[in-house]
């Protein structure tokens, strides 16, 4: 009984440990957006990937997002690319979605992403 009992243990330890690993995508920082533009972005991303998880089934788990370069000013307000990381779960275990997306920023500072159902899939 006390072999089955460390065996389990094991085994959870062991098969357990490395399924339920974080999954973090790791982002490459390029200048030129500023963090407040960046977190605005991040929170419009949040909004589409919940979408976007409910859709397929899985849970929201993470999103990261930082700058991939610098802005530029529209007559509507201002686009920035940002690089933004996904992490869903799904019964099949986790998986990480991550690429840069135009971030389209108008004027009263709503944001919306122009590409992340492509980043996303």
């Amino acid at each position: 009984m006390l072999w089955v009992v460390l065996l389990l243990g094991a085994s959870g330890m062991v098969g357990g440990y490395t399924a339920e690993r974080a999954i973090i995508p790791k982002l490459q920082y390029r200048p030129g957006t500023p963090n407040g533009i960046v977190e605005i972005c991040r929170q419009a991303a949040i909004a589409a990937a919940r979408t976007h998880a409910s859709e397929m089934g899985a849970q929201l788990i993470r999103v990261d997002a930082t700058s991939a370069g610098e802005m530029r000013r529209t007559r509507s307000g201002q686009r920035a690319p940002v690089e933004v990381g996904i992490v869903y779960s799904r019964p099949s275990g986790r998986e990480a979605r991550q690429g840069v997306v135009e971030c389209r920023v108008d004027r009263s500072g709503q944001a919306t992403i122009a590409d992340l159902a492509t980043a996303a899939r």
